[in-house]
């Protein structure tokens, strides 16, 4: 970890921070190790994200490919080793659980995803109002023991302060990337205020939306993710494997449009041309 970093409060889940609690143990004091451990861990996560993806998908060579060749993913996560790619696969293991009627499972492996990074849960609310649209069950109980277990460990490491993680996610919503479109629009001479309030707004608007498709039956996922990523004042390249695996998986012309044009758009953050 870099030096600047050492006494910053982490943004990511009791999951993710009791894994590296492991992985620390296991790799000793040596840095390459740490980064190659953690090069291997996004790896396996990116090639569990291509055959998650194949498995839930109707056009299933179509998923692995638009997940399995996408440079953007592949440098970010087997070259850079981020943990996006942990919580994705865990959603994407929730989908294809609760496509083979493992409901219980389903319910915590979401609980497993959220826990390793809060914005997994932006998905549930829709993924709900699908479920009772069209009559169907959900693991409530899988869910809830995750939970609580999830909590309960946390607690016992970590006391109250793993619930900390929320407020570094503020500070950054508040200070903005140099590639997220509020901050493009603040380069423009909009104070960066309401640059954020305005693309906020938009956002939330879309997510209603969003919520009376769910509500009819249809839980747009990707389009979701894509609509986060176009709002967050907070925008790093890898995050865009928050929406390449979800439009994936679903027939949304929309979702697959955006999600491609954000990782072009994206690539120039690796690839300076």
């Amino acid at each position: 970890m870099g030096a600047n970093w050492r006494d910053t409060t982490t943004v990511y889940g009791p999951v993710f921070t009791l894994a590296s609690e492991g992985h620390a143990t296991a790799v000793g004091d040596s840095p390459r190790m740490a980064a190659w451990v953690y090069k291997a861990l996004g790896a396996v996560a990116m090639l569990a994200l291509t055959a998650l993806a194949a498995f839930v998908a109707r056009e299933r060579a179509f998923a692995a490919a638009f997940v399995g060749w996408n440079p953007l993913l592949a440098v970010h996560f087997a070259g850079g080793g981020h943990n996006d790619a942990w919580m994705m696969a865990l959603v994407l293991a929730a989908l294809a659980l609760g496509t083979t009627g493992r409901r219980q499972w389903a319910g915590a492996a979401w609980v497993g995803a959220i826990a390793i990074k809060w914005v997994a849960v932006i998905f549930l609310p829709l993924r709900a109002l699908e479920a009772r649209a069209q009559g169907r069950r959900v693991g409530h109980l899988g869910f809830a023991a995750a939970a609580v277990a999830v909590a309960a460990v946390a607690t016992w490491r970590y006391g109250t302060g793993w619930l900390d993680a929320f407020g570094p996610v503020a500070k950054n919503l508040r200070e903005g990337a140099h590639y997220s479109l509020p901050s493009r629009l603040s380069s423009l001479g909009v104070p960066h205020g309401v640059a954020v309030g305005l693309f906020a707004a938009l956002f939330v608007l879309g997510y209603l939306w969003l919520l009376r498709q769910a509500w009819r039956g249809r839980a747009r996922l990707g389009l979701c993710a894509d609509l986060v990523l176009l709002a967050t004042p907070w925008l790093i390249a890898w995050y865009a494997v928050w929406a390449v695996p979800l439009a994936a998986v679903e027939d949304d012309r929309a979702a697959r449009l955006l999600a491609l044009g954000l990782c072009a758009y994206l690539l120039r953050d690796v690839v300076p041309l």
